[in-house]
């Protein structure tokens, strides 16, 4: 029986949808490296650390998302140095590399003990950069005077929690989910 241009075309396109996907699978698998503390990943290779009893990205990921992820002032080089800037949906739907995860409010709570925000500044081993962050309406504030982390916490449809810290406090606030806030990943 000859294949007919219908059975061809389906094959062709089902087997064109499976190869897309399965590089957007090998694109955000990444390989940890416990002896070394990394996590090596197409875009870079994070230092990693354990801290309140979990592996932790010792730095903010900077992986490219289109629609969904900024440099801070819109300059790369702030990329290159702090990581990206994304929306808490970026963030939640699959930025985290396989097996890695957006941590808690309270995965922060326990990484961060008793320490204060100018303690984890100046650690080596959480490297909180004061990244900033860009409001909903695309204008951006705080690179140097604060960090802000999106968590996995959802406050309301349109709000999520924060992990805001500066030289002096650290809080945990909810905030609109389209502005755009750093993202450290941790190990499930």
């Amino acid at each position: 029986m000859k294949p007919t241009f219908k059975t061809i075309a389906l094959t062709t396109i089902t087997l064109g949808a499976a190869a897309i996907l399965s590089a957007c699978d090998q694109a955000n698998t990444c390989k940890y490296d416990e002896a070394a503390n990394t996590l090596s990943c197409s875009e870079k290779t994070y230092k990693t650390a354990n801290l309140g009893g979990k592996v932790w990205m010792a730095e903010n990921i900077a992986a490219y998302i289109p629609d969904s992820s900024v440099c801070y002032g819109n300059e790369h080089v702030n990329c290159e140095n702090m990581g990206r800037l994304y929306t808490w949906s970026a963030s939640m739907t699959g930025l985290c590399p396989k097996g890695w995860t957006l941590p808690s409010q309270e995965d922060f709570r326990k990484a961060f003990g008793g320490a204060t925000s100018a303690t984890l500044k100046e650690s080596a081993s959480f490297n909180m950069q004061f990244a900033g962050f860009r409001y909903f309406d695309g204008k951006f504030a705080d690179k140097g005077a604060s960090a802000s982390f999106w968590t996995s916490d959802s406050y309301d449809d349109s709000r999520a929690y924060l992990v805001r810290a500066t030289d002096s406090t650290i809080t945990y606030e909810h905030f609109n989910k389209n502005i755009a806030a750093s993202v450290r990943c941790v190990k499930e």
